[in-house]
């Protein structure tokens, strides 16, 4: 099942509350990456693969969200390989806290 996607007030909301995770590091099948940024995205997988691909080549968050004319939004943690910071990967906030054994209550019927 899906989660149910925030409001903007909501994701910005907790983007704000997770910001701490910037510049902190952890391992994924292997690799080490550092978390360059929390912020704001598309809930959709479309139109995230859009706000991604603009982010990465310009990393300006606010700019690649302002494409986005939809309603429906999520939270992501975009981070880099430390070995290649070239390669990026991008896990969505409940999926990134679950993993880690991050407690947060989320706003919202999507908890």
């Amino acid at each position: 099942m899906a989660a149910t996607p925030f409001s903007l007030e909501e994701a910005t909301d907790i983007a704000e509350d997770f910001e701490d995770l910037i510049d902190t590091d952890f391992g994924v099948e292997g690799a080490v990456y550092e978390v360059v940024d929390v912020m704001v995205c598309p809930h959709h997988d479309e139109d995230q693969k859009v706000f991604f691909e603009q982010y990465t080549a310009g990393k300006n968050k606010e700019a690649a969200l302002g494409t986005y004319s939809g309603d429906e939004y999520d939270v992501a943690v975009f981070a880099c390989d430390l070995a290649d910071p070239e390669k990026y990967t991008c896990i969505d906030i409940r999926t990134f806290a679950e993993q880690r054994g991050i407690k947060y209550n989320y706003p919202g019927p999507g908890k």
